[in-house]
């Protein structure tokens, strides 16, 4: 084997070894949206913890979590990539739930894929 085709071989290698591992098995995190705490009182604080895979190009995601059930929408900032590596996106914020009491779901837009939570909001 000549010495171009053992570099090659070992290029090869490595670039399997790379997606088989650390990469691959953080790309299948799903992105999420979870609501804590699920059933709150009205008025009461709601924390949004949102996961999103990055696809290759992705633009911005929306800065806020806008849901019927909410007193105002949630601002979210970036708190870091989720544990991914960089495949991801990872963000949080804290808002008012509403006074209305009753079942809530809400949405967020991942560049196309959207996550849903529900939460209670009770008297």
């Amino acid at each position: 084997m000549n010495f171009r085709s053992a570099v090659s071989c070992v290029a090869g290698a490595t670039l399997l070894s790379t997606l088989a591992g650390a990469g691959q098995a953080d790309a299948t995190r799903p992105s999420s949206l979870v609501l804590r705490p699920s059933a709150v009182v009205a008025g009461g604080t709601v924390t949004a913890d949102i996961y999103c895979l990055r696809p290759s190009g992705a633009g911005e995601l929306a800065t806020t979590l806008v849901a019927d059930g909410l007193a105002a929408p949630i601002p979210l900032r970036v708190v870091g990539d989720g544990g991914t590596g960089g495949i991801g996106v990872a963000l949080r914020g804290d808002g008012p739930a509403g006074t209305a009491p009753g079942r809530y779901t809400a949405s967020y837009d991942c560049w196309g894929w959207i996550v849903r939570a529900d939460f209670t909001v009770t008297n």
